[in-house]
């Protein structure tokens, strides 16, 4: 009786402490439309797409950018407003990794961009959170680390 009594007491205590993560194959849908996202969100710094970046960022959004500095959706559109295009940036896909919470996604990533003025080159690495709210996703905090190439 004893020996059934733990067993019962560590399965109750235990069962808390599971993840809730989804596996890697559940939301299928989600994880696609989620990468998709993150593809337009990398080009528009190229396009310097305004209209995307008010459909992939949420209202409330929080962002730290490389050098530390905190900026919310319109500091963001600003920057897309009145900065330099890059000349070019592509998201490195087969370093995305998405895993889902209920309605949140945590994404880990990086992108390698080069820029206009210059011709500087080097990448982000960052994590982004999304959350799906009246069936849509949308960024809702994102941190970014600069990695520039050695030459």
């Amino acid at each position: 009786m004893k020996r059934i009594s733990l067993l019962v007491l560590l399965l109750v205590l235990v069962t808390p402490c599971r993840s809730t993560a989804q596996p890697p194959d559940a939301g299928t849908g989600d994880r696609e439309q989620i990468l998709q996202l993150e593809r337009d969100w990398t080009q528009s710094f190229v396009t310097m797409d305004v209209a995307a970046n008010e459909r992939i960022v949420a209202d409330d959004f929080l962002g730290t950018e490389p050098d530390g500095k905190r900026i919310k959706k319109a500091d963001l559109i600003a920057e897309v407003k009145t900065g330099d295009a890059l000349l070019s940036n592509r998201l490195n896909e087969d370093d995305v990794t998405i895993r889902f919470y209920g309605q949140t996604a945590v994404v880990n990533g990086s992108e390698s961009w080069k820029r206009k003025p210059d011709g500087k080159t080097g990448r982000f690495i960052w994590t982004d959170i999304f959350v799906k709210r009246t069936g849509k996703w949308q960024v809702v905090a994102s941190q970014d680390l600069e990695v520039l190439d050695k030459k």
